[in-house]
């Protein structure tokens, strides 16, 4: 297993920051170049989460070795590192611009240190709980960049369905400003895959998710795959007994990544 602390400097948040980066078996063997996976931690979590939480560098070495995922490299990013946890996107307020540190620093400093195959049919992108939401959101809203996005547990609401005294109270409109505003319809899952229906199908991103059936999150897990089915985006969801815990989220990164090796090979014919 080799999954190490890289360093580097966020023009959008002029700030040093880290990532935990997983290279293949074969990585220094070889000059060949592979296709990368994101994943993202959740809310009051941070970059270290995903490796020593949810033990994905042995994931990845014992599905790689049992040949149900190709080799790849795998990034760990922090969302920023604000607060409790910044969604990964640029927040109306001008805390920070979290989406833009993540697609304009992050991907190319990964695919300009790294041997990657740089396509959005070998980029991909998941993420637990907050993580997820963000998966969907930075896929959704660049989808040249991203070809694939998977949630496990996500938070995948809609400000617009909150009753107004939830969204006072909270922080939300901080992060996207008035509920109706323009700046919330951009960053709202439900309006964003209406807005994809609009392009051809093969430009879309590919969605998986999964929730626990004892999850706090699962009623809108639910209520976003009802969405997806009414609206005839594409997708695939698969619910288990579980909660929102590592127990859970260790478990079924399997199934992730095992959704992304069929969207690889879907998009490379292998």
């Amino acid at each position: 297993m080799s999954v190490t602390p890289v360093s580097f400097f966020s023009g959008a948040l002029y700030e040093r920051k880290t990532c935990f980066v997983y290279l293949p078996p074969s990585y220094e063997e070889t000059d060949q170049a592979y296709p990368v996976i994101y994943l993202l931690h959740g809310m009051y979590g941070s970059e270290l989460d995903w490796n020593y939480k949810g033990n994905a560098g042995q994931t990845l070495d014992h599905m790689i070795s049992e040949h149900r995922l190709r080799e790849c490299i795998v990034v760990m990013p922090s969302d920023g590192g604000y607060g409790h946890g910044t969604y990964y996107m640029d927040w109306y307020d001008g805390t920070g611009n979290f989406e833009e540190y993540l697609i304009s620093d992050l991907v190319p400093f990964i695919d300009n240190n790294y041997r990657t195959l740089k396509t959005r049919d070998t980029r991909v992108i998941a993420g637990l709980s907050m993580g997820g939401f963000g998966a969907f959101l930075l896929s959704l809203r660049n989808p040249d960049l991203f070809g694939a996005a998977a949630s496990l547990s996500g938070a995948l609401g809609s400000a617009q369905l909150m009753p107004q005294k939830d969204f006072d109270r909270s922080e939300f409109s901080r992060i996207i400003g008035p509920r109706n505003g323009i700046h919330a319809m951009e960053h709202d899952l439900n309006v964003l895959t209406e807005m994809r229906m609009q392009d051809p199908p093969e430009e879309r991103p590919s969605l998986y998710f999964d929730c626990g059936t004892e999850d706090y999150l699962y009623p809108m897990n639910a209520a976003f795959r009802n969405h997806l089915q009414r609206i005839g985006y594409t997708h695939e969801y698969q619910e288990f007994s579980g909660q929102h815990d590592w127990n859970y989220w260790t478990s079924h990164l399997p199934d992730t990544l095992m959704y992304f090796e069929r969207y690889f090979s879907l998009q490379n014919g292998k």
